[in-house]
């Protein structure tokens, strides 16, 4: 149940990062549900592979990174946050279009802000 919460906050979290930020867009998914119910399958299946590619892809560029990261004092972690965004888009049945690196990393800063938002919010966690 708390896996699915947190796919739903990522969901809304990327539809907030969608609305505010003109370098990125999320198309509707063609999986024949509707134009909002092909959105909103797509931003679920966004959140997951974020999700996924947090847990697998993040944590090695985290090391291969450190020293760098020590350096920056921890800043080069929100470039890091960056790239697992923009290979987001690579991600098939996401619909998640990155005009360029700079929008990827703008939203992976508001998905991580209206995330920590909404984790606040809700009861539970």
């Amino acid at each position: 149940m708390r896996f699915l919460l947190h796919t739903v906050i990522t969901a809304i979290a990327l539809a907030a990062a969608d609305y505010l930020l003109t370098g990125i867009e999320f198309q509707p998914v063609p999986l024949g549900l509707g134009d909002p119910g092909d959105r909103v399958a797509g931003l679920l299946i966004a959140a997951f592979a974020l999700g996924i590619l947090n847990a697998l892809i993040r944590p090695i560029l985290v090391m291969i990174s450190l020293p760098v990261t020590c350096i920056t004092l921890g800043l080069f972690v929100v470039v890091i946050n960056g790239v697992i965004f923009w290979l987001l888009q690579f991600i098939p049945f996401t619909g998640l279009v990155v005009h360029d690196f700079v929008q990827a990393i703008l939203a992976a800063l508001v998905v991580s802000v209206v995330s920590f938002v909404l984790n606040l919010v809700v009861p539970g966690r």
